[in-house]
């Protein structure tokens, strides 16, 4: 309701004023003082509505339109207040003429806010029009009041005070129309109401000239209703609020139109003068000659103005190609894609500098001619992204900074480095963006290969560590392992040395302590031969002896050296397995998982120890009853140093056993393993062709499914 206030007010007064003119029974003057007076109330009303910058000028309108009303009531009720017919001039004719200085205060006010700079262009042009239209207001209007010899000094400034001014607040109703700020509706239903005023003033004078004004066909009052109207509708509507706004500066619209204006106000006094001479009246030689000079030098002066602006648009044309053409080199000479391109899926690319073609290898045509090439050719991981950026920057983001990858024409994937801002389009808003394009394929290649080698650096750093780590254990394990059997051998060797001299033990106690003795030499030879054994496999340069053995020998031997008195070793094979082996590896092997299986159970686990051979190769298998071993760890207990689930630090172990276990294996062609044992433990497998094949084949096989089977029968 408050957008449509004007329309409804402006309907509805119109059709009030029509009924007054036309319908002769309601033509009462205070019908028409009611219509007069709604416009300065819908002012004042508007003013509180819609809450302009100043409210000031409305309310100077407002008073000048309530004169107007307050003149018509005194004039035509004149004998009603004074007793007698209004003379002239009258108190009535004080308060027409009070309303003008209160239009042109209000208008000023509002040309002042609206234009705010110096427009001496438009001031100009307004004053060439407003001379030509006071030579026509001079000689039809103001010149017979003036040469009138019948009237008094009073009167005839009354009457021609007037035309003066309307004449006056037409001439700044037009500096305000050629000004070059944008018009909202208001501003034309304002200056119709103007426009309206002065034609009906003219009509007005020129009827009272020229014989007695007759009120009762109300055509006039058509008019003035009009001026109340209009101006009531203009401060109603909503787009008053901008006619005090300060405008930019905009290019002059319609200057052709405005040209035509011009040089019918210029040529407005000689055609006067040719008028005049053609119906034989007197010409006003001096004021007419007057006129045309004042025009003569405003056009000069408008002239004068327009060629300082040629002149100067001139310069700033030729610095400006200067400039663009220095900008354009630079652009070009720089190592990266300078470009002008508008928003959106289908925006258009206004400037590409060449250098898009060594980088994306197309010429700035082909580019420029594809609005969505650019989107097409980022790869689809990357375009969300770029695409995210460019909305950012469109939503008011100051700059725009992001990288992606991009397909050049040879089909090459390029990374690019795009930094970009918004330029503002004529309403303010960001309407396209000028950026930089960088090709950082090679710093991205760069820092690939930097994050690359520092992984390996940190990959190497830990290796160390975990190989230092693994050099203090060692350390400590192989002290521990040679400290212990040297301790019980050097008590026992005291021990005998003491004996000899005082003959303290007895036989059987001697044999116990030289059988220690031997235990623990035997420990020690087998440490060190371990520790020999991983140095010289790491060398390449032990081979596997093969020969013609049977295995139960072996087996039954490393029983009888492995007996241990914590846990219980059973042999499960009781038949011949004859075999093509190396005999003492195979012995190394056996007494390794022995021992492994000693060392990590709990004491009174049993152990259990047998062989399977098939004619191609023979199966190793050692299998405890202790908590078994991880899936995570299988593999890696069988690297060097390696003890369940952690480096060594400290244990009765080196480390090296199942290591040593792993590698006899695979001189043989074979490999060792641990999987889970039937009713709970570890299953420690070795499985050794007879042949070393040329490309082993790590799966088990039927043997190994065939030893499976053996050890749930078992």
């Amino acid at each position: 309701m408050k957008a449509r206030a004007w329309a409804l007010y402006l309907t509805i007064g119109s059709a009030v004023l029509t009924a007054f003119v036309f319908v002769h029974p309601i033509r009462v003057g205070p019908l028409f003082n009611i219509i007069g007076l709604s416009a300065p109330i819908m002012m004042v009303i508007a003013a509180r509505l819609h809450s302009p910058r100043q409210r000031l000028p409305w309310y100077l309108v407002a008073v000048g339109q309530a004169l107007f009303v307050a003149g018509d009531v005194i004039t035509y009720n004149y004998d009603r207040f004074f007793g007698t017919e209004p003379p002239f001039p009258s108190i009535g004719d004080v308060f027409y003429l009070s309303v003008y200085p209160f239009l042109i205060a209000g208008v000023l006010l509002l040309m002042r806010r609206r234009s705010p700079g110096r427009d001496r262009a438009s001031l100009i042009d307004s004053l060439i029009i407003a001379v030509g239209v006071g030579t026509l207001s001079w000689v039809f209007l103001l010149a017979p009041y003036a040469y009138d010899e019948t009237l008094a000094l009073t009167e005839k400034l009354t009457a021609m005070a007037y035309p003066i001014m309307d004449l006056i607040l037409f001439g700044v109703a037009v500096r305000l129309a050629v000004d070059r700020g944008r018009r909202p509706p208001a501003f034309y239903l304002m200056i119709g109401s103007i426009a309206v005023l002065f034609t009906t003033d003219t009509i007005y004078t020129w009827i009272l000239l020229h014989g007695a004004y007759d009120n009762t066909t109300g055509l006039l009052e058509l008019g003035w209703g009009l001026f109340y109207l209009l101006w009531g509708a203009a401060a109603l509507h909503p787009s008053m609020v901008e006619l005090d706004e300060p405008m930019a500066e905009a290019d002059l619209q319609h200057p052709r139109r405005r040209l035509m204006i011009l040089a019918g106000a210029s040529l407005m006094a000689p055609a006067v003068m040719i008028v005049q001479s053609v119906r034989g009246e007197p010409v006003d030689v001096p004021v007419l000659a007057a006129c045309s000079t004042v025009l003569f030098v405003l056009v000069l002066v408008r002239l004068n103005g327009l060629m300082v602006d040629v002149g100067q648009y001139r310069r700033a044309e030729r610095q400006l190609r200067e400039a663009e053409a220095k900008y354009r080199s630079l652009v070009e000479g720089l190592p990266a894609v300078v470009y002008i391109a508008e928003f959106g899926k289908d925006g258009a690319w206004r400037y590409l500098s060449p250098k898009i073609e060594s980088i994306l290898g197309f010429t700035p045509q082909e580019w420029m001619g594809q609005a969505a090439l650019w989107r097409e050719r980022i790869l689809p991981e990357d375009r969300e992204q770029a695409l995210q950026a460019e909305l950012r920057l469109l939503n008011g983001e100051s700059r725009m900074q992001c990288e992606y990858r991009i397909v050049g024409k040879d089909g090459r994937v390029i990374w690019i480095h795009e930094e970009a801002e918004a330029l503002e389009g004529d309403d303010g808003r960001p309407a396209s963006l000028q950026g930089v394009m960088y090709d950082v394929t090679e710093q991205k290649l760069a820092e690939a290969q930097l994050v690359k080698a520092l992984d390996a650096e940190k990959e190497a750093a830990a290796g160390l560590r975990v190989l230092q780590e693994m050099q203090n254990s060692f350390l400590q394990a192989v002290s521990h392992d040679l400290r212990t059997p040297l301790t019980s051998i050097l008590g026992c060797a005291l021990t005998l040395e003491g004996s000899l001299v005082q003959e303290t033990l007895s036989r059987e106690d001697e044999h116990d302590l030289i059988g220690r003795i031997a235990s623990n030499s035997r420990k020690l030879h087998r440490l060190l031969t371990n520790l020999l054994d991983l140095d010289r496999m790491s060398r390449g340069i032990i081979a596997p002896n093969r020969d013609e053995v049977d295995v139960l020998d072996i087996l039954i031997r490393v029983v009888q050296e492995s007996s241990a008195e914590t846990h219980p070793i059973e042999l499960m094979t009781t038949e011949p397995v004859p075999a093509r082996v190396d005999a003492a590896q195979v012995e190394r092997i056996v007494e390794n998982l022995v021992a492994n299986a000693i060392r990590y159970t709990p004491n009174g686990t049993p152990v259990w120890i047998k062989a399977i051979g098939d004619g191609e190769g023979v199966l190793l298998v050692v299998e405890d009853a202790g908590p078994g071993v991880p899936v995570e760890l299988r593999a890696s207990i069988f690297e060097p140093f390696r003890q369940g689930n952690e480096v060594i630090s400290h244990s009765p172990g080196v480390g090296i056993g199942l290591s040593l276990v792993a590698r006899f294996a695979e001189l043989h062609g074979g490999r060792a393993w641990v999987e889970d044992r039937d009713g709970g433990g570890a299953s420690f497998r070795v499985y050794l062709p007879f042949e070393t094949p040329d490309e082993l084949d790590h799966e088990t096989g039927s043997l190994v499914a065939q030893a499976s089977d053996s050890s749930r029968s078992a």
